[in-house]
C-alpha cells in the first residue's frame, strides 16, 4: 500500500482534489484537519490536554472546545501555537498509523460507494505536511497549486474572510516555493478547473507511481 501526501496551503482546493480523487480511483482519503477535530472532542485523545494548556475560557457550555477561539489564541502566538501542534501532531500521527494498518489489512468500507474496495493508496490531506512531520512516511508528495488572487477570491467567499485576514493566512504558511521544494508531483487547480483536469493529472502521477 501506497502513501500519498495531498498538501497546499489555504485556498488551493486540496478538498476539491481530494474529493474527485476520492470517486475516480480506489484510494482512500484522510484528512488530518478531520482527525484533529475529533480527537479535540470531550473524552477523546486530546481535549484533557488542550483544555489544561489553553485555560477553560476556550470550552462552551456544552463541554466542547471553542476551535475558533482556540484558533484566535495560537494565530497571534507563535508560541502558543507550537504548544497546541506539540499535543496535537502526535495524536494525529499515532491515528494515521491505526488507519495505515487496518487498510493494508484488506478491504475497507468506501464512505463513497457504501461497500468494501481494495485500496491501492492512502491520501493524507494536510496544510502542514512537512512541519507536522508526516514527509517521511509518505511515498509521494502532490503539491495543489493555484494562483494567489484565486486562493485569496476563495477564502473570502468560502470563509468569509476579509482580505486582511487572507493575507495574514497566507503569510503564515509555507511559501509556493518552499512546497515545491519538497513535492514529488504538482496538480494545478486555478479557477474553473474542471473534474476532467484532476483526474488526468492524478492519473499521470500514479502512472509514475507505478499505480494505474
Amino acid at each position: 500500500m501506497k502513501i500519498i501526501g495531498l498538501t497546499g496551503g489555504a485556498g488551493c482546493g486540496k478538498s476539491f482534489v481530494a474529493g474527485v480523487i476520492m470517486k475516480n480511483f480506489p484510494i482512500l482519503h484522510i484528512s488530518t484537519d478531520d482527525i484533529s477535530r475529533r480527537q479535540m472532542r470531550p473524552g477523546e485523545a486530546v481535549y484533557d490536554a488542550v483544555v489544561a494548556e489553553f485555560g477553560p475560557e476556550i470550552v462552551c457550555a456544552d463541554k466542547t472546545i471553542d476551535r475558533s477561539k482556540l484558533a484566535s489564541i495560537v494565530f497571534s502566538d507563535r508560541e502558543k501555537l507550537k504548544i497546541l501542534e506539540g499535543i496535537t501532531h502526535p495524536a494525529v500521527l499515532k491515528e494515521l498509523e491505526r488507519i495505515f494498518g487496518i487498510v493494508e489489512k484488506g478491504l475497507v468500507l468506501s464512505p463513497i460507494f457504501d461497500r468494501p474496495i481494495p485500496y491501492k493508496a492512502v491520501l493524507v490531506e494536510t496544510a502542514i505536511l512537512k512541519e507536522a512531520g508526516y514527509c517521511d512516511m509518505c511515498d509521494a508528495v502532490w503539491y495543489v497549486y493555484a494562483p494567489e488572487e484565486q486562493r485569496i477570491a476563495r477564502m473570502m467567499e468560502q470563509r468569509g474572510y476579509t482580505r486582511e485576514r487572507c493575507l495574514e493566512t497566507l503569510a503564515s504558511q509555507a511559501s509556493d516555493e518552499e512546497f515545491r521544494s519538497y513535492a514529488t508531483g504538482i496538480i494545478e487547480n486555478p479557477d474553473k478547473t474542471r473534474e476532467c483536469d484532476i483526474i488526468r493529472q492524478v492519473r499521470e502521477l500514479l502512472y509514475e507511481m507505478k499505480l494505474r
